[in-house]
C-alpha cells in the first residue's frame, strides 16, 4: 500500500530588523514563505504550490504583509513623534525636544513644525530661565522656577544658531 499526500510547510526565506507596528519598537523578523508539498509516506519530496510570503515578528509572533518592511521609516516618525509628545508632557524644554528630532536626523525646520503642531498654543515660560514647556508643566526642570503661559510669537523657540542677516532693501 502507497500512502501519499501534501502537507504545508513553512520555510525561513530571511531575518532581519524591522519596526513591528504591534509592538512599536524594532524588532528581529522572519521572512516565510508557505508552501504545499507532496509527501510520500508522510515525507514531503517537493513543493506544488507556493501559498504565499509574509513576514512574523519574533517577538509578538504577529505576521504582517510584506510591505511592512519599506513603511518602517514611516512607522519610526510616528514613534519618535509619539515620544517626543510624551517627553514634552513629562518637562523637557521645547529646544530641547526640537533637538532631539534633530539628533535623529529631522532637519531643523521640519522639528521645528512638528514640535509646534504637537504643542500649539499651549506653552508655558519660565522667567528665569527663558525656556518654553508644555502648557500642562508646572515647574521648569532648569530651574525649578514656576512657570506662567507664555504669549504669542515670544514664546516660539527655534534651535537655528543665530537669526538670518537683515537684507537691503532696494528703492
Amino acid at each position: 500500500m502507497i500512502i501519499w499526500g501534501s502537507t504545508g510547510r513553512e520555510i525561513v526565506l530571511d531575518r532581519g530588523q524591522f519596526f513591528c507596528p504591534q509592538c512599536q519598537a524594532k524588532r528581529s523578523y522572519k521572512h516565510l514563505r508557505l508552501a504545499r508539498y507532496f509527501t510520500l509516506y508522510f515525507i514531503p519530496l517537493f513543493q506544488t504550490q507556493n501559498l504565499g510570503e509574509y513576514i512574523k515578528c519574533e517577538d509578538c509572533k504577529q505576521t504582517f504583509k510584506k510591505e511592512v518592511l519599506s513603511d518602517g521609516p514611516a512607522y519610526e516618525m510616528i514613534h519618535l513623534v509619539s515620544s517626543i509628545l510624551a517627553d514634552l508632557k513629562s518637562g523637557t524644554p521645547i529646544p530641547m525636544a526640537q533637538r532631539k528630532l534633530v539628533n535623529a536626523g529631522v532637519e531643523e525646520d521640519t522639528a521645528n513644525k512638528l514640535v509646534a503642531a504637537a504643542v500649539g498654543d499651549n506653552r508655558k515660560a519660565c522667567a528665569k530661565c527663558n525656556l518654553t514647556f508644555f502648557g500642562t508643566v508646572a515647574r521648569c526642570s532648569g530651574c525649578g522656577g514656576p512657570l506662567a503661559q507664555a504669549e504669542g510669537a515670544a514664546a516660539d523657540q527655534r534651535i537655528t544658531a543665530a537669526p538670518p542677516p537683515p537684507r537691503d532693501l532696494e528703492i
